[in-house]
């Protein structure tokens, strides 16, 4: 019997216990104070299932506490406040109750059971019901996986590469076109009918297999650059030298093994119809651009902003890759069992994030659908990867006795809240859910704990590399 099991004996030594063995499973079955009655399976080292029966008397009070208020804050016609007979109100309010009722009975007596074994699932547990009539019993079941115990060994004195970095003024001249770019304006273009390679147009594009309309292409009074990395599909070739008022067409021929499975082995007739052509145009680099910066009195003060700027970049981006080499270390010298409830959940926000950023894009919902589906057994992988770290930065945590206070989580919040732009109000109400305070209370605590593994690393020298180039 593993240490799990012996706990959960232990917790029920004043009640009535009996241990049964089916099929190599260990079954407990314990009476809990007179209120329900509570089966525990252990179909493998992590999971448990409990199967939780809420004797009748406990559900009758139950009942007879929602009738209770609820006849003091209802009115019948014909009934004085709080004078409604039990009868009139189970006719008129009965599904409701007996609804609210049974919710209220399966996460109360789940939290007990929990309680007292000493359980703590790593995800929330599956819940089935298998008896509501809460005339007779209440009867369900709930199944979790356990947070696997781990002492996490031989994360202290890693070796990481210096931090070494060199910046050029080329560097520097690059990260301020790049600002230049990003701070560039759209300038219609009057004398000028024909699209040339750069243009940007406002353009309304479809894509035809045959007479048919291809799902997913179309596109209206959307602005676009004719240009290769602008476009996909070569469709920047029909774009280029397309006349304003008249339909360009062109047809082109994409293999069976082409990325876009919705194109592949098809020959699409494209159609663009040019509205109206613009061009970009730059602001000068000069003493006004660094004042419309901000606290930049000139150019001079501008680039040297830009260059610490960079220059700490690289060092956050270096920080960031010696973090990482220090946790794949750490997991390969510490295997853990994963909870399969935990691999899941994380594998189902990963598709939802995928699936997010496929509709951001424009995709269509059946694309995107496909996508996922085809991208699963890569999410499952790096769900396990996920989910590992997190049981291993947070076994760290636990044995340095790391914490995050209030007071630093509120000044997160104030700082997520600040930089949300236009999604302010929004950040703002999100946080408000004590559930996702938490959240991001234990995404504190995992930084704080990989900040304590790099801080205790030993740092060796190695040669100095170029920062990334800003685009």
């Amino acid at each position: 019997m593993d240490s799990k099991n012996r706990a959960s004996l232990a917790a029920f030594n004043h009640h009535s216990v009996n241990m049964v063995e089916s099929n190599g499973v260990h079954v407990f079955i314990c009476k809990v104070r007179d209120i329900m009655q509570v089966n525990i399976e252990t179909p493998s080292a992590l999971r448990r299932k409990l199967t939780i029966e809420v004797e009748p008397d406990e559900i009758r009070r139950e009942l007879d506490t929602a009738y209770n208020e609820l006849k003091r804050g209802v009115v019948l016609k014909g009934f004085r406040p709080g004078r409604a007979p039990r009868n009139l109100l189970e006719r008129f309010f009965g599904d409701q109750v007996r609804g609210e009722v049974l919710q209220k009975l399966v996460r109360e007596y789940t939290e007990k059971a929990l309680e007292e074994n000493e359980f703590k699932p790593v995800v929330a547990p599956e819940i089935v019901t298998e008896e509501t009539d809460l005339a007779k019993s209440v009867k369900f079941s709930a199944t979790f996986d356990l947070r696997p115990e781990l002492v996490v060994k031989d994360y202290e004195g890693l070796k990481i590469p210096e931090f070494k970095t060199e910046l050029r003024d080329e560097d520097v001249d690059r990260a301020l076109e790049a600002l230049r770019e990003r701070q560039a304006t759209l300038k219609k273009i009057d004398g000028r009918t024909r699209v040339e390679e750069g243009d940007f147009v406002l353009a309304s594009i479809e894509g035809y297999d045959g007479d048919k309309p291809l799902p997913g292409v179309a596109a209206q009074d959307r602005m676009l650059q004719a240009s290769k990395t602008a476009l996909a599909h070569q469709v920047d070739e029909i774009l280029i030298g397309a006349e304003i008022g008249t339909t360009a067409r062109g047809v082109k021929t994409y293999g069976q093994d082409y990325s876009e499975k919705e194109l592949a082995g098809k020959s699409v007739e494209w159609r663009i119809n040019v509205k109206e052509i613009y061009e970009r145009v730059l602001p000068n680099l000069d003493d006004e651009f660094a004042k419309d910066q901000g606290d930049c009195k000139d150019l001079a003060e501008l680039r040297d902003r830009v260059r610490a700027d960079l220059q700490e970049r690289a060092r956050l981006e270096a920080d960031a890759r010696a973090r990482q080499g220090l946790l794949d270390l750490v997991i390969e010298r510490n295997p853990v069992e994963l909870p399969e409830s935990l691999v899941i959940r994380e594998q189902r926000a990963m598709e939802q994030e995928l699936h997010n950023t496929l509709e951001a894009g424009g995709i269509a919902h059946d694309q995107v659908e496909q996508r996922v589906k085809e991208a699963a057994g890569d999410l499952r992988q790096r769900a396990e990867k996920r989910a590992r770290t997190a049981l291993i930065v947070d076994a760290i945590a636990d044995q340095e006795k790391i914490e995050v206070s209030d007071e630093e989580l509120g000044d997160r919040v104030a700082q997520v809240v600040t930089q949300s732009g236009r999604q302010r109000d929004r950040a703002a109400e999100f946080y408000r859910d004590e559930a996702n305070r938490e959240s991001l209370r234990s995404t504190m605590r995992r930084e704080k704990a990989l900040d304590l593994i790099l801080a205790r690393a030993t740092r060796v020298e190695e040669p100095a590399e170029q920062p990334a180039s800003e685009t």
